[in-house]
């Protein structure tokens, strides 16, 4: 808009390089979508808010495309990722108590749980005010024998439709949204809904397994099991019709698979999605799958992280369903989540798979608040506490008087 101004120096110091073409015409394309969601849903687009959008998209393009000598040419470097970046769009936290998409019992008690350990307390720590806060009335599982190829699917679709339409409202105005399983199922509305809300939507899909079963070649019949098939079209219509709008194949990335099954080899070499292995994490470290995270965020509008909590090692994360060994550490997951919520324009983000019960003195919810508030692009941890206590205890104003007063008694 015409009030609107951008420093153009900010970028010339590296605007000689012809790599920067496809890079420059990413920003512009990711700006008009940003000025036209910003624009749809009434919000008044600050100029702080274009400056920042840019700063993060200007330096997830450059470590995507690989500028040589990025660091000395460009004014930031990755001192920036450890910059506070003050306030963000309004959060609209789910609280989803589903627990039909799997045999395991106990899920359901996961929002509360997180809860119990502050969850709510990190939003306003990291500039983010709760614009809304919704509780699903979910039904409880049967007490019958393990049986079926989709076992609950009417209970978990019309929970999905609900959580969609909550998602999709909350999308369109500008919030972000923070959903709390249950077991993985409870995403195939979240998913729906953000893909409804935006015109075109990354899925960061984090996980020991790859959840890309379906009807026809599921050996449990468990739906935490046939998410990705279902978002991106592939599967009994129960499923894929919750999806107005499919994720394409080539907007999903997996990070942290593991455990997969034949069929699901099968159904992602052949749908072309992209994937980061613990096998990749364990060869080539995060620096390549940096990259691919760059590349998704330049190609979509938004992206939406998926994350299930067996995909760390049950060291870190032992309250979860299927505790995982060879999992994520807590120094990659960490890292994971604080590129993405630095680079990537993220949607929302659904927690799934957490076991209270499991759990061993909160290690598990702690990490986990940790990762939401990382994947918002924000910091809450043992250090922002510690610092935020000094800031409430050590008044160094005061201080400060008291000194200049001692020293002008002296001089009298």
């Amino acid at each position: 808009e015409p009030s609107v101004r951008f420093r153009a120096h900010d970028i010339s110091s590296v605007a000689h390089s012809t790599a920067l073409a496809p890079l420059l015409t990413g920003l512009v394309y990711r700006f008009d979508a940003l000025h036209a969601s910003r624009k749809d849903s009434g919000r008044h687009a600050s100029l702080s808010t274009y400056r920042g959008f840019l700063r993060k998209m200007f330096l997830s393009s450059c470590y995507s495309f690989g500028i040589p000598n990025w660091k000395t040419e460009m004014k930031h470097d990755r001192l920036s990722f450890y910059e506070r970046e003050e306030g963000g769009a309004p959060v609209t936290l789910l609280s989803v108590p589903l627990e039909l998409g799997s045999d395991e019992r106990g899920l359901a008690e996961a929002p509360k749980y997180l809860q119990q350990h502050g969850v709510e307390k990190l939003f306003p720590a990291i500039g983010r005010e709760i614009a809304e806060h919704r509780s699903f009335i979910c039904p409880k599982p049967h007490m019958v024998a393990s049986a079926g190829t989709m076992k609950n699917v009417h209970e978990i679709v019309s929970v999905a439709k609900r959580t969609r339409a909550a998602t999709e409202k909350a999308g369109k105005r500008g919030d972000t949204v923070v959903a709390l399983g249950g077991d993985h199922s409870m995403s195939l509305g979240t998913i729906a809904g953000a893909a409804a809300a935006h015109s075109s939507l990354g899925l960061i899909y984090i996980d020991a397994h790859p959840d890309c079963t379906m009807e026809s070649t599921t050996a449990t019949g468990n739906v935490h099991g046939m998410i990705v098939s279902s978002a991106t079209g592939q599967g009994n219509s129960l499923l894929t019709d919750l999806f107005t709008r499919k994720i394409r194949p080539e907007h999903v990335l997996y990070i942290g698979i593991k455990d997969i099954d034949a069929p699901e080899i099968t159904l992602i070499r052949e749908s072309g999605i992209r994937y980061f292995s613990m096998l990749d994490v364990a060869a080539d470290g995060l620096r390549p799958l940096f990259r691919e995270i760059s590349a998704l965020s330049q190609t979509v509008e938004k992206v939406w992280v998926s994350m299930d909590l067996d995909s760390i090692d049950e060291q870190y994360a032992p309250g979860v369903a299927m505790t995982t060994q060879g999992g994520l550490t807590r120094r990659e997951v960490m890292s994971l989540a604080h590129y993405v919520g630095k680079v990537c324009n993220v949607a929302g983000l659904d927690i799934a798979e957490m076991l209270p019960a499991k759990d061993k003195d909160g290690i598990t919810a702690r990490l986990t608040i940790e990762l939401i508030a990382r994947f918002l692009g924000g910091q809450y941890d043992w250090y922002e506490n510690y610092m935020a206590h000094y800031k409430e205890i050590n008044v160094i104003e005061e201080r400060e008087k008291v000194a200049v007063g001692r020293r002008g008694n002296t001089q009298h």
